[in-house]
């Protein structure tokens, strides 16, 4: 059911494991009746709440009492409306519920205050994103209610303990119980200040709801179903149920594929082979409940109707592939692009025409220093940066791959994994990728694979994460000889550097006011990574003999040219060339406005 803009309502009081709350509080229920709701009582939850909270309310809450209407939601007990900033409460509302509804419904007035929610509930309406925000939300409001609560009801902190499995109504169980314990992580974490960041950078998916601890991926251009949306669907059969709820634990991305064949494309990502394979059982045991017009084609996983309309699930080790075609040739067609190179459409800025993709090769191999910017969440980038490295590999052998991922002190680690001499697990652990990159491995696994296959040198070219965050707190004019030795010289005076991310910098904090000494620390910040970036890729390029090489970065990095491509050809003499992946990309606006030497618009 979609939350409508104007309300965030449904009463904390739901199924949970097939019990009522009241009843877990061991509260009588009152008969329904008029409610009137003293001034007094509205000023004192307000201080209750903003004690709690760590929020003062910036105005006092306005509250009112209405008649339920006869098509009122069921099990809807009193709403806040972001239109007129009023809460409402319906006047049969039992006594039994009258304190925690207030309490959460004035929580929700206390973050229409400070964080806008009609603004926030804009983007993305009705989708996984915004049931995950709304999760957010109402998870908030719920564990200010529980924290309120629980000294004269304790068996309210039972709401944290929802189980998807057993819940009756398994949307509001999703929405408080789930979202509460997930509000209640971070919390536990960072406090009430980390909960108030989520509103400025809110969760994009409802399986980081789900499971909080995983690094999601994008995997492109494409709606997403969700985990949440999977969970409903599946949940239906019995069988599929405990399945579906394992699996999505794992789900770490999906999206719908339009590339306007007749073919029906969903793909998604889990984190491990076990969770794609529970997903696949799960698939298989809804289709055999749910869509007996599909028989078995005698291939695993493969099924087929009396008119021909073919039904494939195809899984690659941690990916799944699920096709629906008319026949199965439009299968054939649909997996071979699924699996090949990915649409794309290529822009050379000097040239200002498109060019093929072998073009673009030729044009590459005419620079000493190649440099391919990404979003590092998302797995078209990466493809698309292993397809140029394979390309520039099979013209030129004496090519290295430098990599934005890797701290520099943690070099021999990656030699010794590109000699054969340490596993892919052994080098994570010894880099401490996951701590200190963190984005999921599988997005760059196929190309530390290549290299390792073909000898190809990977440079670590990050500066340290402690080296920065003394750069963030103190500025650099504190850092000791030691550390300023240790990063080298670092440019800050170069203009156009300097006049893109001084202001730009300070607006990714969202609504915090910033002060010219924090904006001129971040930009610190950004112009050591810049300059230490290109200063590893120099020193390893030109140390170890190497006639190419190709720096893989975040876009930032490498867009107009004055981040590390700028830097590192200073430094080596050589020639440079920019890459902009752009999956989805606008085509017209990019072309005529080209970031980088070469934009790549992928479909």
């Amino acid at each position: 059911m979609r939350l409508p803009v104007s309300s965030f309502v449904l009463s904390f009081f739901f199924l949970l494991a097939g019990t009522l709350i009241p009843e877990l509080l061991g509260i009588q229920a009152q008969p329904a009746g008029k409610i009137a709701i003293p001034e007094a009582t509205l000023r004192q939850l307000e201080k209750e709440i903003a004690e709690v909270r760590g929020l003062p309310f910036k105005t006092p809450v306005v509250a009112k009492i209405i008649t339920r209407a006869k098509d009122a939601i069921k099990g809807v007990q009193g709403y806040y409306s972001t239109t007129d900033k009023t809460l409402y409460l319906y006047d049969d509302l039992s006594g039994a519920y009258e304190r925690g509804v207030l309490i959460h419904e004035m929580v929700h007035a206390l973050q229409d205050q400070h964080f806008g929610l009609a603004k926030l509930h804009q983007a993305e309406f009705g989708s996984d994103g915004e049931l995950a925000l709304a999760a957010l939300i109402e998870g908030d409001a719920t564990l200010t209610m529980i924290e309120i609560l629980k000294k004269d009801q304790p068996k309210v902190v039972a709401m944290l303990d929802t189980s998807l499995e057993k819940a009756k109504n398994i949307r509001n169980a999703f929405l408080y119980g789930i979202g509460a314990r997930y509000v209640k992580g971070i919390k536990d974490k960072g406090g009430w200040t980390a909960v108030n960041a989520r509103y400025r950078f809110p969760p994009r998916s409802t399986a980081a709801i789900l499971a909080p601890g995983l690094n999601t991926v994008d995997l492109g251009p494409g709606r997403a179903m969700g985990a949440f949306a999977l969970i409903q669907k599946y949940a239906e059969v019995p069988e599929a149920k405990p399945l579906i709820l394992s699996a999505v634990q794992g789900l770490i991305g999906d999206r719908v594929v339009s590339d306007g064949s007749t073919a029906k494309v969903w793909q998604a990502a889990f984190d491990t082979p076990q969770h794609a394979t529970r997903f696949a059982e799960a698939h298989a045991a809804f289709v055999s409940a749910k869509q007996s017009e599909y028989k078995s084609t005698g291939t695993t996983n493969s099924w087929r109707t009396a008119d021909g309309t073919m039904l494939r699930l195809l899984t690659r080790d941690t990916r799944i592939s699920l096709v629906e075609a008319p026949n199965e040739a439009a299968l054939r067609i649909a997996v071979d692009r699924l699996e090949g190179t990915p649409n794309m459409e290529i822009w050379s800025a000097k040239e200002c025409r498109a060019i093929t993709f072998g073009e673009l090769v030729d044009r590459l191999l005419e620079s000493e220093i190649v440099c391919v910017g990404e979003s590092h969440d998302n797995e078209i980038c990466h493809r698309i940066q292993l397809q140029i490295i394979k390309a520039l590999h099979a013209n030129d052998s004496r090519l290295a791959v430098g990599m934005e991922m890797f701290q520099r002190p943690y070099q021999e680690h990656l030699d010794r994994f590109i000699q054969g001499a340490t596993s892919e697990e052994e080098m994570l652990k010894a880099t401490e990728y996951r701590t200190r990159w963190g984005y999921h491995w599988s997005l760059y696994q196929p190309i530390a694979d290549f290299c390792r296959r073909n000898s190809v040198p990977m440079a670590a070219l990050n500066a340290t994460q402690e080296m920065t965050r003394k750069i963030s707190k103190g500025g650099f004019a504190q850092l000791s000889d030691d550390d300023k030795k240790i990063l080298g010289p670092i440019d800050f005076h170069m203009k156009a550097h300097r006049d893109h991310w001084y202001e730009t910098l300070a607006k990714m904090h969202g609504n915090i006011k910033v002060t010219e000494d924090q904006k001129e620390r971040s930009y610190q910040v950004m112009t050591v990574w810049d300059d230490y970036m290109a200063a590893s890729a120099a020193n390893f390029q030109t140390s170890r003999n190497i006639r190419r090489m190709v720096v893989l970065a975040g876009s930032g990095h490498i867009d107009l040219g004055f981040g590390i491509p700028q830097r590192a050809a200073k430094r080596t003499g050589g020639r440079t060339a920019t890459v902009h992946v752009a999956p989805g990309g606008n085509w017209a606006k990019l072309s005529q406005n080209a970031p980088t030497d070469f934009v790549i618009v992928v479909r």
